[in-house]
């Protein structure tokens, strides 16, 4: 997204599909995924129901493996429910960076001149090497 912006603010829209593509590749790839580690009804895949699946056993006082305790099975539950969190944290923050990417895109594609040069190239003099 970073670059997709970098190629529209230094008005280079033309190459925008380079970088758009892979892009949208990425994002549709990543937040499926997400969502469905956090929501599928699947236990081997859903963070969610494997953790309705082991709290229903914790209840009876069963002890599925792979835990071994009822201790290890708390703290699977623990996981599973930290794990769907940090996921939908990480999805929030994807849409968050892209919904910001966008909005600084089309900021910058309104603007009728480039909105970002890059900086000329200075040479370092070698005393500033500790040559001298």
């Amino acid at each position: 997204m970073f670059a997709c912006v970098v190629l529209i603010k230094m008005k280079r829209q033309r190459y925008l599909w380079v970088t758009l593509l892979p892009a949208a590749w990425v994002l549709v790839c990543t937040l499926d995924a997400a969502w469905q580690k956090v929501f599928s009804d699947d236990p081997k895949i859903g963070f969610l129901a494997h953790a309705h699946k082991f709290g229903a056993a914790f209840a009876q006082g069963q002890v599925l493996a792979p835990a071994k305790s009822m201790e290890q099975m708390s703290r699977i539950l623990t996981n599973d429910r930290v794990d769907a969190a940090l996921a939908l944290l990480f999805m929030a923050v994807v849409i968050v960076t892209i919904e910001r990417g966008v909005r600084s895109a089309a900021r910058a594609w309104r603007e009728p001149r480039a909105t970002v040069n890059e900086a000329p190239h200075v040479t370092a003099a070698p005393a500033e090497y500790g040559n001298a």
